[in-house]
């Protein structure tokens, strides 16, 4: 262990504290629809995705079947904003998906963060795509605060043990464990969970955890987020962003 020193804890301070950065509105829109609770159309057609929330989906075909808290989402955003309103928008390193859909953090015209908002009523889930995480470390934070308050989609929050995974956990999954084995690799760090699990973060990874003061050591419990996957004969999980850890 001559890179990094793995302590006992995982420190979480810098995200903790964090409220959200100022920057300068990149562009001013006209609201045309709220497709859901993190999409919008403006009045030239182009769709809006807000980056760093998830929300839930809706069912067009049959509302009622639509995911729990989806339509609340939507609802939400109607209060906050009417068709013809003015809407701001902040841009990251990434403008368009592959879908072609504008990326942006999304103000009201009085300025209210509605991806923030979204957050805070326990009405999305946060996560990083690519480069965009302007607003991370206080995205998480709100997110923290609605999962710990059961608020929402966190109501029934109960994540996996790592302990007890098997192949028909695969996919985008939350998952709580203790670190039992702390391995270098030619890549990175590996974190063995619970005996079962290997969590994978490579170099670029840790420098960013570096940076922000978080350690890793063994016997720590650890709530993370990501992509479950079967490699090589085991069950492994990638941490691209220090948003996966939770806090």
């Amino acid at each position: 262990m001559r890179i990094f020193s793995l302590l006992l804890y995982v420190l979480f301070s810098t995200s903790l504290l964090a409220d959200c950065p100022q920057f300068s509105v990149h562009k001013t829109v006209t609201l045309k629809y709220i497709n859901d609770g993190d999409t919008v159309t403006l009045d030239n057609g182009q769709l809006v995705r807000f980056i760093g929330i998830n929300t839930p989906e809706i069912d067009y075909s049959n509302k009622r079947q639509s995911q729990p808290f989806a339509l609340a989402a939507k609802r939400l955003l109607e209060e906050q904003a009417k068709m013809g309103d003015k809407l701001q928008l902040i841009f990251d390193q990434t403008k368009f998906d592959k879908y072609g859909r504008l990326l942006a953090y999304v103000f009201t015209r009085t300025g209210t963060n509605l991806g923030l908002l979204q957050l805070q009523s326990g009405l999305a889930r946060h996560w990083v795509i690519g480069k965009n995480d302007l607003f991370w470390q206080c995205f998480q934070n709100a997110e923290r605060q609605a999962r710990l308050a059961k608020k929402g989609v966190w109501a029934d929050f109960s994540p996996l043990k790592a302990q007890s995974l098997s192949l028909k956990n695969k996919g985008y999954q939350y998952i709580r464990g203790q670190v039992t084995a702390v391995q270098q690799t030619n890549r990175g760090l590996q974190l063995t969970l619970d005996g079962k699990l290997k969590v994978n973060l490579n170099r670029k990874t840790l420098n960013h955890f570096k940076t922000l003061g978080t350690q890793f050591g063994l016997h720590n419990s650890i709530l993370l987020t990501g992509n479950l996957r079967w490699s090589q004969g085991q069950l492994q999980l990638s941490v691209y962003h220090p948003a996966q850890i939770l806090p």
